[in-house]
């Protein structure tokens, strides 16, 4: 193979990213920043401040002030925590108002949004019911009026006593590094290939655990049983990449014991916390691409699913959640910007934003059907006009980075085949979506290629008991494949060169890997042309 110089090594200056993105959401701040994540008590003018009591809370001039954790869950709205089963929260009405109680579970109902009132006061309205936190008598209402009156409105104070809201330790402290070197380059480490969003691939309901859930820790990474059973008997899919057998179990324990996963021997746990991207950070982490995914016919087999498997609408969904995280990151930093996770969708932003000691988020696609250019039984409806649209509508969405092909062949060029039994499952991915398992010969470089392995009758009768909807597989002959390593017959197609042409007249960074030799040599072929620079930040599979 001809080694070319790749330049996935200059992420860090994220030199092809297209300049003149679109402004992240929220252009005001709406969270104090000295309310967020802070130990308060609240205080009425006329009625004292608020306590609690055996059945609830009141207002009390001489009583001893309740504590309350101020937790933003969004960039307007906080929970008021008053500890374990303590939440204040909206309850049923009353002749005097809508009763103000305690709620066990975090909702987002029980949230309530601070507003300055003037004076260093602030009104305190309910997300749920539609009113102001209001004083009557000695006890909390929550009454609704246009705008908030003088018992509508309360001094916030710094106080102790706090239990904090639940949340992963962040266990690394110290001052990060910001500005630039003396010759003035930027400083950090990268990551180029991150999977921020992996929970929402193969149509949601394969890996269990959140980046972050506006609701916290407890809701993120607390239900693993919901998805794959008390004893992780239905993490198929899971099953079948750790052992290549479908049944199985593990121990589901999350939040708070950890005593099962997160581990690196499971591709069906969320491996990126937003807590532990922050970590890394800390530790220097300063620019990454978030690889949104999806795989259509992994997604189609999967019996339960929470979202669509049409690839392009499954991906947006997938960006909307990282500028969801951007906003839940700045929410507890105090208000919008004021976070350290900020995307980035230029070399100038990448480069401002790491020059102030965060992290630029470069948002990334690897997609087995990118476009939606998918092959099936062997055709493909895709055109030169849907490759233009999809690329304008995700360019306009904030993506700035592609892959061509993942796991099978799609319209678009043939991907490079995995080996042991991860590639065998894989292989039924590739005859479900195509028609067609895949087809490979002696490759251009010894060094290059997998020994490629097919399912036995035996396996295929097991899967579809899982699956049933590879259940026709049963009466398809099986492919035989060498015992040498070999490279898929597939390369770039004629719409793949049309598509990377594109990509390249947009500035997208365009991957290398989990292209087959073939689809990258023609790829290198065209860069080289133009002389663009290439990325090859995955490396594991066909990497450069």
């Amino acid at each position: 193979m001809r080694m070319r110089e790749v330049a996935g090594v200059l992420l860090i200056a994220a030199v092809v990213l297209v300049p003149g993105a679109p402004a992240a959401a929220g252009t005001k701040v709406t969270t104090k920043p000295e309310l967020a994540n802070q130990c308060v008590s609240i205080r009425s003018a006329s009625a004292g401040v608020i306590v609690r009591t055996p059945d609830g809370y009141r207002f009390s001039k001489d009583g001893r002030p309740a504590a309350f954790y101020l937790k933003p869950i969004s960039l307007r709205t906080t929970f008021i925590y008053g500890g374990p089963g303590h939440i204040l929260s909206s309850g049923g009405p009353t002749r005097t108002g809508v009763q103000v109680v305690d709620a066990v579970d975090p909702a987002i109902e029980g949230s309530w949004v601070f507003k300055p009132a003037g004076g260093g006061r602030f009104s305190i309205s309910s997300n749920a019911a539609a009113g102001f936190l209001t004083q009557v008598g000695s006890k909390l209402r929550v009454t609704g009026i246009d705008r908030p009156l003088p018992k509508q409105t309360f001094s916030v104070s710094r106080a102790k006593g706090c239990l904090p809201y639940p949340e992963a330790s962040l266990g690394a402290t110290g001052k990060g590094f910001k500005g630039t070197n003396k010759n003035g380059t930027v400083f950090g480490f990268a990551d180029s290939h991150l999977h921020i969003t992996a929970n929402y691939r193969a149509g949601g309901r394969v890996i269990d655990g959140e980046s972050y859930d506006p609701l916290g820790i407890t809701v993120a990474l607390g239900g693993d049983a919901e998805n794959h059973g008390e004893d992780g008997s239905l993490d198929v899919t899971g099953n079948l990449l750790r052992t290549g057998l479908p049944f199985g179990g593990h121990d589901t324990s999350g939040w708070p014991t950890f005593s099962g996963w997160p581990t690196n021997g499971t591709n069906t746990h969320q491996q990126t916390y937003y807590m532990w991207l922050k970590r890394a950070w800390k530790a220097g982490l300063r620019l990454t691409v978030a690889q949104t995914v999806e795989d259509q016919p992994i997604c189609e087999i999967e019996p339960l699913r929470s979202h669509t498997c049409q690839e392009t609408p499954a991906i947006i969904s997938q960006v909307r959640r990282l500028k969801g995280l951007q906003n839940y990151v700045d929410a507890q930093a105090g208000g919008h910007g004021r976070g350290w996770f900020r995307l980035a969708y230029s070399p100038k932003q990448a480069r401002k934003v790491i020059e102030q000691g965060k992290l630029a988020v470069v948002i990334g696609v690897e997609s087995s059907n990118p476009f939606d250019c998918s092959l099936e039984g062997g055709k493909s409806d895709c055109t030169r006009k849907m490759i233009d649209r999809r690329l304008d509508q995700l360019r306009s969405e904030g993506v700035r980075s592609m892959f061509l092909a993942h796991w099978v062949n799609n319209a678009l060029a043939g991907p490079s085949p995995e080996g042991g039994i991860k590639g065998a499952f894989i292989n039924v991915f590739n005859k479900y979506q195509t028609g067609s398992y895949l087809t490979v010969e002696n490759c251009p470089d010894p060094a290059e290629g997998e020994v490629v392995e097919a399912l036995s009758p035996l396996e295929i009768q097991i899967l579809s008991n899982y699956y049933p909807k590879t259940a026709y597989l049963r009466d398809e002959p099986l492919p035989e494949y060498p015992d040498t390593p070999q490279c898929n017959t597939e390369g770039l197609t004629p719409l793949g060169a049309y598509a990377v042409k594109r990509m390249m007249d947009r500035h997208m960074l365009i991957e290398l890997d989990h292209l087959s030799e073939k689809s990258r040599e023609a790829v290198l072929e065209i860069a080289e042309a133009r002389n663009y620079p290439l990325v090859s930040g995955h490396t594991g599979t066909g990497g450069a």
